[in-house]
Order: C-alpha cells, then sequence, then structure tokens
C-alpha cells in the first residue's frame, strides 16, 4: 500500500501555489502538486489529521512549508497540496528536523490513508520571467490547465510572455505564474494561476481580457487558439488552517 508513503513524501516539502518566503509561499522554481479525493463522508477527519501533521511540523521547527486548497468543483471533496523546491534533488530528501517526530507523524499518515480515496500529483517547472508575487497569499486562485498542439510550445510560451503576463500585469493582478508540465501529465501542457480576492472578480472582465483591449483580445484568442488544444479552468480557495507557512527569518 503506497499512500501512506505518497502522503508523507506530498505533506512533507517546500511550500505552496506561489512563492510566499520569496514572497513566503513559494521558494524555488519546481512546483509540486499533490491532489487529494478525499472519501465520501470523510472530509472532516481528513481535515482534522491534516490539521495535526500542520502542527506537528511546526512543533519540529522544520524549514519545509506546505499549502492546502479546496476544490470549487461540484462532487467529492478535493484538495490540492502544494510545495516547491529550488533543485531537483531536494524532492527526495528529508527534513531532518522531522525525524524526532517520525513516529507523531507515521500516526497521523495512517489516519490520512483511511480517508483518502486517489492521490495524483502534478511536478512542474515554473517560469520565474513570467511571474506576478505579493507577499500575501490569495484568498482564491483560478487555474488554468492549457494542452498545446504538438510542435507548438514555444510559439504558445512566447505568447504567454509577449502578449499573456504584460496584459495581466496591466489588469492590476497581484499574483500570476505559469508553469511547464513536466511529470504527471503530458509535457504539451502550460498550468498557470491568477490570484483573486473571491468570486466577485468574476463579476468584471479579470485577468488577460481585463488587460487588453477588446478589439486585442478578439486578436490574441484567435491567435492562440490556432495554437492549443483547450484551456480548462478550475478555482480552487486557500485553506489556512491546513497550511503550514514556515516563519519568515528575523
Amino acid at each position: 500500500m503506497k499512500k501512506p508513503f505518497l502522503l508523507h513524501r506530498c505533506l512533507l516539502a517546500t511550500i505552496a501555489l506561489t512563492a510566499s518566503c520569496i514572497p513566503a509561499w513559494a521558494q524555488g522554481n519546481i512546483r509540486t502538486v499533490l491532489f487529494v479525493k478525499v472519501k465520501l463522508g470523510q472530509e472532516e477527519n481528513w481535515k482534522a489529521a491534516v490539521k495535526d501533521y500542520a502542527a506537528t511540523v511546526k512543533k519540529a521547527g522544520s524549514e519545509q512549508g506546505f499549502t492546502v486548497w479546496e476544490s470549487s468543483a461540484s462532487g467529492p471533496a478535493q484538495h490540492a497540496v502544494v510545495w516547491y523546491s529550488a533543485k531537483w534533488k531536494e524532492i527526495d530528501e528529508q527534513d531532518p528536523k522531522l525525524k524526532p517526530v517520525e513516529a507523531d507523524m507515521a500516526r497521523v499518515f495512517a489516519r490520512l490513508d483511511t480517508v483518502t480515496e486517489s492521490l495524483e500529483t502534478w511536478v512542474d517547472e515554473m517560469q520565474p520571467e513570467m511571474m506576478i508575487r505579493s507577499s500575501q497569499i490569495p484568498p482564491m486562485v483560478r487555474v488554468g490547465r492549457t494542452k498545446v498542439i504538438s510542435g507548438k510550445m514555444e510559439e504558445v510560451k512566447a505568447i504567454f510572455h509577449d502578449q499573456i503576463v504584460p496584459a495581466i500585469k496591466k489588469s492590476g493582478a497581484t499574483d500570476y505564474g505559469v508553469a511547464v508540465a513536466r511529470f504527471g501529465t503530458p509535457t504539451n501542457e502550460f498550468h498557470s494561476y491568477l490570484g483573486l480576492s473571491g468570486w466577485a472578480d468574476l463579476d468584471g472582465p479579470i485577468g488577460t481580457e481585463k488587460g487588453m483591449s477588446a478589439a486585442e483580445y478578439k486578436a490574441f484568442l484567435a491567435k492562440l487558439s490556432s495554437l492549443i488544444e483547450s484551456t480548462e479552468w478550475s478555482m480552487w480557495k486557500f485553506q489556512p488552517d491546513l497550511s503550514y507557512l514556515v516563519p519568515a527569518a528575523k
């Protein structure tokens, strides 16, 4: 049974959906996202176990943090646990500060295993030149999964760099990032996120549409649509009580 091991690996590392210790929530450009589907009726038990895990690593003084996000989609509860690494070797490293609490963590992982339906892991490489960072984690993010036509990755990357990111900046957005898929999904994908204050932000244009004129946006969509297969959007809410943010150095 691999679940306890996977949960251990995933609830263990360096922090969430973009930088917050750079701002303190995303350190490093290698992002790991663990998608957790919780068994029906076990949502509160799952949350209680994750809270206990966060309390354990905090007590141990771990320098590895993570953030937890809750899907707004209907159906069984789904969460995303997100952390960042500066180097690939860090994905396979253990935090020595957690050794004294290994028994406590093993008990927590056993609880998590009994209430978890399934796990899926994505590993992406963030593109630092296409990021907008603030010092605060946004209450909500809109996540985009863009599937690119074979052989068109560089052209789409240029569109992100030259058109999407400048428009996002012009829109006034404070948190935005783009990652290239590396493991867990097809590698012809871009994964992006846009920080939001809440659902009310969707009552008007956001992101690229907000930062472009109507004519510019129409031309942009026409160009992009010829290079991609599809873009899937999802909404995720930050769960601060389930997350562990490494205290800023004094």
